[in-house]
């Protein structure tokens, strides 16, 4: 297919489209047109009903008076118009200028565009004022009015609403009771400080003569446990000047014959360091730390 063929199928493709979009809205023209018609007769049978009755008053009071009775005109259907018509005339006037300044812009636009990639030009139909009229343009903006009148409305019924609650809510005062002379005089009442008669019975924290007496029994009742070949409880038990946690407890340092312990300060507990660890120890009798 040669481009000419291309561009020409794709005119009449346009065409048909264009034809379809007319064809819909000659339809919708015509329902349109139709509606207003109804309306309009209607409009006009009740005029003509409320004319013959004025004219039939204006006439009974001019024989009444002597007077020329001068009836009202009553105007053909056609040439007659509402007060809603003659003021949606003007605004679809009114309309139907910017509409038309609208598409010939677009045409303008489309067709210099078109001239430039050498593509046929189809210009947007312009309707005639009163199939601008008579279409769904001209009213396009209807929905758009009510669903803001509406908007509008809620808000003028808030406002007046908090306008109403703030008028009827009363200030309030905070009430501050006043302290009367006889009460400012009397005497704060006296009592006694609490006092606490459990005697403390919390473990003590020992010191290191003591904790040394402690290792000395452990070791008496011990040394074959702890790895001495004989009773070592009378060798020197040197105090390495530090303080470790073992087991969640501080205890004091020592050392006695080659091998390091650990006394809790609060006498709980007594290990030995065997291989980096620290072996839980007990005594057996009081006759050191009580001889």
């Amino acid at each position: 297919m040669t481009k000419e063929e291309k561009q020409a199928k794709k005119l009449a493709k346009k065409e048909a489209k264009s034809e379809k979009k007319e064809a819909k809205a000659e339809k919708a023209n015509a329902k349109y047109k139709a509606k207003a018609e109804k309306k309009h007769a209607k409009a006009y049978a009740s005029f003509v009903k409320d004319t013959e009755k004025k004219n039939a008053k204006l006439q009974a009071k001019a024989q009444k008076d002597g007077k020329e009775f001068v009836p009202i005109a009553v105007p053909s259907v056609d040439e007659y118009q509402t007060k809603k018509e003659i003021k949606a005339e003007k605004a679809t006037t009114k309309a139907y200028g910017k509409y038309v300044k609208k598409l010939e812009k677009k045409n303008a636009k489309a067709e210099k565009k078109c001239a430039k990639k050498g593509k046929p030009f189809v210009p947007v139909q312009i309707p005639t004022e009163e199939e601008f009229a008579n279409s769904s343009t001209g009213n396009q903006n209807k929905a758009g009015k009510i669903i803001l009148m509406i908007i509008l409305l809620l808000l003028i019924w808030f406002l007046i609403y908090f306008i109403i609650m703030y008028v009827n809510t009363a200030y309030v005062a905070p009430v501050v009771e006043e302290t009367t002379a006889a009460e400012e005089s009397k005497t704060p009442a006296v009592y006694d400080l609490y006092s606490n008669p459990h005697e403390i019975t919390t473990t003590p924290d020992y010191n290191v003569e003591d904790a040394k007496r402690f290792l000395k029994q452990t070791i008496h009742d011990n040394w074959s446990t702890i790895g001495y070949s004989s009773d070592v409880s009378n060798s020197a038990i040197s105090f390495n000047n530090s303080v470790k946690t073992v087991n969640g407890a501080d205890c004091y340092m020592f050392t006695c014959s080659g091998k390091q312990f650990a006394v809790a300060v609060k006498l709980s507990a007594v290990y030995y360091v065997n291989n980096g660890e620290y072996v839980p120890l007990s005594f057996a009798n009081t006759e050191i730390l009580f001889d």
